[in-house]
């Protein structure tokens, strides 16, 4: 079985959660993690399981404009950010509308964020399982937010219970839906 998880990174923290996610499907999938602009359709052929996630950006997915206001963050002479490779480019916000429709495909949605209740942070998780259950995917587990810090560093024992979550993903996205 495949399973493929794509994921949108600007610092980095999202692509630590997805590789960690990668690691724990890795028990029961051939599994490909792969940046949201590097996905071709011959990634999504014949893929058991669409993992997909992205930073919260103004309370749910980013945008153009968000991913422009952090690449200027990260250019600041005083900032510690170190922007991905193509971070700017395409987001998931951009990309979900390319996804053909399924017929009962298992998709989980995470993302990176800020602690603090979601009312207050906002969950771009919930917006990307929304547009999946919209295009047909079935939704293995509830979607799940992994949280950096207001330095931007990824709280200690995210990547574990990441890793932690995809087994559990692994565990019930075969299963069929009910």
């Amino acid at each position: 079985m495949r399973a493929l998880v794509v994921y949108e990174s600007m610092y980095g923290n999202t692509r630590t959660v997805a590789d960690a996610i990668g690691a724990g499907l890795a028990v029961s999938y051939e599994v490909s993690v792969v940046r949201v602009g590097k996905v071709t359709p011959e990634l999504l052929d014949g893929v058991d399981l669409l993992v997909v996630g992205g930073p919260t950006h103004v309370w749910s997915l980013s945008r153009p404009n968000t991913r422009r206001s952090a690449a200027q963050a990260a250019e600041k002479p005083a900032s510690a950010l170190h922007l991905e490779p193509d971070a700017a480019e395409t987001g998931l916000r951009e990309w979900l509308p390319t996804l053909e429709h399924t017929s009962d495909r298992a998709a989980a949605a995470f993302d990176t964020r800020m602690p603090g209740p979601g009312m207050f942070t906002g969950r771009a998780s919930k917006a990307i399982a929304r547009r999946l259950r919209r295009l047909g995917y079935r939704m293995a587990v509830r979607p799940e937010s992994f949280q950096v810090s207001r330095a931007n560093e990824m709280l200690p024992g995210e990547p574990a219970r990441a890793r932690e979550w995809a087994e559990q993903i692994a565990s019930v996205a075969t299963r069929p839906a009910r």
